[in-house]
């Protein structure tokens, strides 16, 4: 990009002289014609000419301006970022006239200062490929991690058989794999149909519980544009048929990544939609009684005029990571996090830093439930194929605020008397005290807990946030409570284990005046009363 913009800049000179609507800011005929050389040789690409050239032009006068800005990119497009700064630095000084360039030149100064300053401190990375019972000489990509870290489901790219009968001629499936106890990942097998089918499926997530599939498909009949959104249900022993997500989500433009909150409510995907500040964006809509609402952009503090994509949200709920190639970073597509503050607005995104981020492309990752190991492909890494998909331990400052999960409940051999443990995956329809079906596998897994402990008794805890009246919050959160008590009943506990009891909105942990403060205010836990 920068070589076609100098190129674009010398050909803007020249016209401009030609026309008499512009003058070099030198008048030193040498400079010119060595200027004006080397836009022959940027035409030529012959960079190294160019650079010769552009270095006599200067050495006969060092004040030329636009020499020093198209060196300056010419420097910055072969990644020798100190000289390129020295040259911006010098036409920052020299032209005050053109607020166009200056404006180029200001944004790649800033970019090359950055690059300079993460090249010089790189972050610990110590990515480890998943090895061959995931990875082959074929394309994988773009895994989904269920929140307990016990099943992968990736993208594969390879080639057709014969059996199939679709145009063209390599096809994107599901593949599966699961982690023994020994820390090893089974061998990976095709998905069998309706998810995958002879059209090509990609760009998936999963659900906190894994029993949802979001994915996008392309060029299918029930389709609405492009790319489309679908939605595939985990029923016992099988998944089941793919459904449109429909025109609320769906539209002729192009969907796809999608990323599922941890309660299921709010859905962030890609689109090139109207409405947006770039080529593609990051939305958000959520649901409201089984409906989803219009999708919201994100905005600019997330979004820019590049490109936005490849959106997961963490299941706290609140750190948000994306690939951006608007933001600045070390080339082509980089990758952010930025978190949900108090008031629901999102923090300026933060470069996950070099070498995570290198000048090629990276597009995607999801993070553990506790924060702190990450999952991605690369094609940088030297793996098994072009694309292999790895994991890493992100460092300390770029990591999500760890969750409580399912599986860490079962397992825990601390719990102490007088210890409370909130229960992050347990939602209630609005208003009501009835379960949503996601809450069930964090219930079993509380049911489990208290088999493997059978001197174990807990206390049921329900509480709200202030929205309504304190005695309808305080009935709702009894009844909320004993919804939990009920179910852990029905799965064989015994009820002298159990007790239950509401606090409705008297005991919060964090302000009520906005969504996020209210959201964790309303929380179901439980706390032991005898071990």
């Amino acid at each position: 990009m920068p070589l076609a913009r100098t190129i674009l800049l010398l050909l803007c000179l020249a016209v401009g002289l030609t026309a008499g609507a512009q003058q070099y800011s030198s008048d030193n005929r040498k400079a010119v014609r060595q200027f004006e050389k080397a836009q022959q040789y940027l035409q030529q690409s012959d960079a190294s000419r160019a650079e010769q050239a552009l270095a006599a032009a200067l050495e006969a006068d060092p004040a030329f301006a636009e020499a020093h800005l198209s060196l300056g990119d010419l420097l910055f497009d072969q990644r020798r970022y100190s000289d390129a700064v020295a040259h911006y630095d010098c036409f920052l000084q020299l032209d005050q006239r053109h607020k166009r360039w200056r404006a180029d030149a200001e944004r790649n100064k800033g970019v090359a200062l950055f690059r300079l300053e993460a090249l010089a401190h790189p972050v610990d990375f110590q990515p480890v490929n998943l090895g061959s019972a995931v990875n082959t000489a074929d394309d994988e990509y773009l895994p989904a991690v269920t929140a307990d870290g016990k099943t992968l489901i990736f993208t594969r790219r390879s080639p057709r058989t014969a059996a199939t009968t679709a145009q063209t001629p390599e096809e994107e499936d599901f593949y599966l794999s699961r982690l023994d106890d020994n820390g090893r990942w089974s061998q990976a097998t095709r998905m069998p149909a309706p998810v995958n089918s002879t059209d090509n499926e990609g760009a998936q997530c999963l659900s906190y519980d894994g029993r949802i599939m979001l994915f996008t498909a392309c060029g299918r009949r029930d389709g609405a544009g492009r790319c489309d959104l679908y939605r595939s249900v985990w029923h016992g022993d099988q998944w089941g048929k793919p459904r449109n997500m429909g025109p609320a989500v769906n539209t002729g433009n192009w969907e796809a990544q999608p990323a599922l909150s941890v309660d299921g409510q709010t859905l962030y995907f890609v689109s090139d939609r109207p409405g947006g500040y770039g080529g593609t964006d990051i939305w958000m809509c959520r649901r409201n009684d089984g409906a989803w609402s219009t999708p919201e952009n994100l905005g600019p503090t997330v979004n820019t005029a590049g490109n936005e994509a490849g959106p997961f949200i963490h299941y706290d709920n609140q750190t948000l990571y994306f690939s951006s190639t608007g933001h600045t970073g070390m080339g082509g597509s980089d990758l952010f996090v930025c978190r949900r503050q108090a008031d629901g607005s999102w923090s300026e995104p933060e470069n996950l830093g070099y070498p995570i981020n290198t000048a090629n492309d990276e597009s995607r990752l999801v993070v553990s439930a506790d924060g702190r190991t990450a999952y991605f492909a690369s094609d940088n890494l030297g793996g098994m194929g072009k694309n292999d998909i790895y994991c890493f331990e992100l460092p300390e400052p770029l990591r999500a605020t760890a969750v409580v999960c399912a599986e860490a409940i079962a397992t825990a051999d601390t719990l102490q008397v007088g210890q409370s443990v909130t229960l992050e995956n347990i939602f209630f329809r609005s208003g009501s005290a009835t379960l949503y079906e996601e809450s069930l596998v964090e219930l079993d897994k509380v049911a489990e807990l208290l088999r493997s402990a059978p001197t174990l008794r807990i206390e049921l805890e329900g509480h709200t946030d202030n929205v309504g009246s304190s005695q309808s919050n305080q009935t709702l959160s009894e009844q909320r409570a004993k919804a939990a008590y009920d179910y852990l009943l029905q799965r064989g506990i015994d009820a002298s284990r159990l007790s239950y009891k509401g606090y409705g909105e008297s005991q919060p942990l964090a302000p009520n005046d906005s969504e996020e403060g209210r959201r964790q205010n309303r929380r179901t836990v439980f706390t032991v009363v005898e071990k």
